[in-house]
């Protein structure tokens, strides 16, 4: 992990068919197979690209972020199907009862990389905010404390991931679609996410947080948020035009200014291409991304990564996006 301009996979990728169509008709051990198969293509999609860090292969093993930890859980309900973005959708829980984990979400995961003796490997679990944000809450007395409880079950989560995991270090990505959503919540934000990680030693705490109005609510608890490194979104509010003023980056000032006043350092993992289209940003356009935000940050305190999980796009279009932030990459580390 002492490279610089360390390129990273963000979390999602999209299912081969065989997966994905049946994917709720599959049980038990033939499910873990399948899963073992598909999770196997899609990193070796990920190593042709060229990505140093390959996370753990495109979330083969769960449909989405917030069904898969709920339905492992006592205490909420799940009702029926509401959207979340383009035509994707999620079916809703209701808490009805205090809620407990009933079961591990994503330790398969983690036994299937030391059975491969991966290294590197960044696990993406939904954060205890956005886990509260997207349930009925017919039970705990307020948000606050349900988000609480959520944190308190995530911690469960981590501390068996790590304990799978064993000495080396885990990264943990924190995904949190719905943290900025509610700006007088940021406090429960900082809170439960924190929650999440308390007592934990051997990680490397990611917090992903995509298409935010305004990144400057999260800059604002940084300093009291136990995390390292923050993979936000920058590709899809900045122009495609080459060799212009690359305004969709103008938060990472904003992220530098608040990085310096802290005693400890923190890293961003840059959005560079867009997953909500087809659209294959040349290794150009990448490339003067990153120059521009090399202006505000030092390389090892920069990441690089899509904008948020690929799954929105087909195998091939994600395949060409993450070899062209490779490319991309290359060519600037050439010049550091």
């Amino acid at each position: 992990m002492m490279e610089e301009l360390i390129t990273q996979e963000i979390g999602s990728f999209r299912k081969p068919t065989y997966l994905s169509s049946k994917f709720r008709s599959y049980k038990g051990n033939e499910f873990q197979e399948v899963a073992k198969r598909a999770t196997l293509e899609t990193l070796d999609l990920f190593e042709k690209s060229g990505l140093m860090n390959i996370g753990v292969g495109g979330e083969m093993y769960r449909w989405e972020m917030y069904e898969h930890p709920i339905s492992r859980m006592d205490g909420i309900k799940i009702f029926g199907p509401v959207r979340s973005f383009d035509n994707r959708y999620y079916n809703k829980g209701s808490v009805y009862d205090n809620i407990e984990r009933n079961e591990p979400f994503h330790v398969e995961e983690i036994h299937l990389f030391r059975e491969l003796k991966r290294k590197n490997v960044k696990i993406p679990v939904t954060g205890p905010y956005t886990l509260m944000d997207w349930s009925f809450n017919d039970h705990y007395k307020n948000r606050a404390d349900l988000a609480m409880a959520f944190g308190k079950i995530m911690n469960q989560e981590i501390r068996e991931l790590k304990s799978a995991w064993g000495d080396e270090i885990l990264q943990v990505q924190i995904d949190e679609p719905a943290a900025t959503t509610r700006p007088e919540e940021m406090d429960i934000v900082l809170e439960s996410v924190n929650e999440s990680v308390k007592g934990i030693g051997g990680i490397e705490t990611h917090l992903h947080v995509c298409y935010s109005t305004d990144y400057g609510l999260l800059f604002n608890i940084a300093p009291s948020l136990d995390v390292s490194v923050y993979n936000l979104e920058f590709a899809n509010r900045d122009p495609t035009s080459l060799s212009g003023h690359r305004k969709g980056y103008d938060d990472v000032k904003r992220f530098k200014e608040v990085s310096d006043t802290m005693n400890r350092k923190i890293s961003l993992g840059l959005g560079v291409t867009d997953i909500h289209r087809d659209f294959l940003e040349p290794p150009q356009l990448i490339k003067e991304r990153i120059e521009y935000a090399l202006k505000f940050l030092e390389p090892d305190r920069l990441r690089l990564n899509p904008d948020c999980g690929l799954r929105t796009r087909s195998r091939e279009v994600g395949y060409e996006k993450l070899k062209n932030m490779v490319i991309a990459r290359d060519e600037v580390a050439r010049t550091l």
